[in-house]
């Protein structure tokens, strides 16, 4: 369903909507198990944010700071170890 449309049919989540939400919860599970639920749902928002930042980090330092490409000739390199052009011999 289009957010917007869900917004135009349902308007947007208040205060009361959330304590019954909040309720119902109750209901489901206990208060007892309320707070270990939100500690193990904080843990995994945070396990999953420091995820994503190492894999940004890891993504960045895969790319290589060389200039993959012949500066004579402009043809590709796809060797990272090649020290000449496989098209006009120029030292890359």
């Amino acid at each position: 369903m289009d957010p917007l449309i869900f917004l135009a049919f349902f308007g947007p989540i208040g205060t009361t909507e959330l304590v019954v939400v909040l309720l119902i919860l109750i209901l489901i599970f206990g208060a007892s198990k309320l707070p270990q639920l939100g500690g193990a749902l904080g843990k995994t928002i945070k396990s999953f944010k420091s995820e994503m930042k190492d894999g940004l980090e890891e993504g960045e330092e895969a790319v290589p700071a060389k200039e993959r490409f012949c500066s004579k000739c402009g043809a590709p390199n796809d060797d990272p170890e090649a020290a000449f052009c496989s098209k006009c011999g120029q030292s890359v």
